[in-house]
């Protein structure tokens, strides 16, 4: 069983950040690490919101979203299963919050894209991700947020 692992680093919205996501690092089981990026925390609102921190397991499925979001590239794709009052939580390619109605994505940089925060090469680490997962073996992702380490 592989485990990917997030980081949650940056939480919107928020004052006086203005952030309009939810974002962090996510460590692949090679132990490469990729940035996540989701739709700001909302009480678990569904289509609305970012998921709560927690351990899940994955679920391969097709799905329309990874299908649109890869230009066809991939038809099938990872779904976070068991979180509380949610459903079809898919992790798939995208640059902005905006991009994900409750999904995650990744990318291979963090920054500003025009004037709001986002992920970069989303499609390029998406790839990578699924190269890491196959899809006949047990997965799980574990959400968590940052915690400071002093020596």
């Amino acid at each position: 069983m592989a485990l990917l692992t997030i980081r949650r680093f940056n939480y919107g919205p928020e004052k006086p950040t203005n952030v309009t996501g939810t974002f962090g690092v996510a460590t692949l089981p090679s132990g490469r690490e990729l940035y996540s990026v989701e739709p700001p925390w909302v009480g678990n609102q569904v289509s609305i919101s970012c998921i709560p921190e927690g351990v899940y397991k994955l679920g391969w499925r097709r799905s329309g979203v990874v299908e649109r979001s890869t230009k066809g590239e991939f038809l099938e794709g990872w779904e976070v299963l068991g979180v509380p009052g949610r459903s079809l939580i898919m992790l798939h390619p995208g640059n902005w919050p905006h991009n994900f109605e409750g999904c995650i994505g990744f990318g291979l940089k963090y920054g500003l894209l025009g004037d709001k925060l986002a992920v970069f090469s989303s499609r390029d680490a998406f790839r990578l991700m699924m190269a890491e997962f196959p899809k006949d073996e047990d997965h799980e992702i574990h959400i968590m947020p940052y915690l400071v380490e002093f020596p």
